[in-house]
């Protein structure tokens, strides 16, 4: 992971510890003071962080909301990762989306899109 995909604010976790971090400072080689940016790995997305963290709605069949933006997700469980949407998927396959599996990226995607933090409801350890 390199510095420079990471935003104030995001989440990631450190090697060393299963634990969350919120990043909250960002230098060459490490962020918050304490963890080096070599310790740090992406969070991957998943049902929980979605709807428990981020507040989405499960819509039911791999579908979830956001549910003040109309900004959906599309989770493709054989391959771990989920299609984004900025509106309501087209039938056809022409709708606009984006493939990911990472927290802060989803993060970084929904404030390019909204100019808005997606920011997490959890306890940091």
């Amino acid at each position: 992971m390199q510095a420079t995909e990471l935003r104030i604010g995001n989440y990631v976790k450190s090697s060393l510890s299963n634990n969350p971090l919120k990043v909250e400072s960002i230098s060459a080689d490490q962020i918050n003071n304490d963890t080096k940016i070599e310790d740090i790995v992406p969070v991957l997305i998943t049902e929980d962080w979605l709807i428990n963290n981020f507040g989405f709605n499960n819509n039911g069949q791999g579908y979830y909301q956001h549910p003040e933006f109309n900004f959906f997700l599309y989770h493709i469980v054989e391959d771990e990762y989920f299609d984004c949407y900025k509106q309501v998927p087209a039938n056809d396959e022409t709708g606009d989306f984006k493939t990911m599996q990472h927290v802060h990226k989803l993060q970084n995607l929904f404030f390019e899109l909204f100019e808005e933090e997606l920011t997490a409801n959890i306890n940091e350890k």
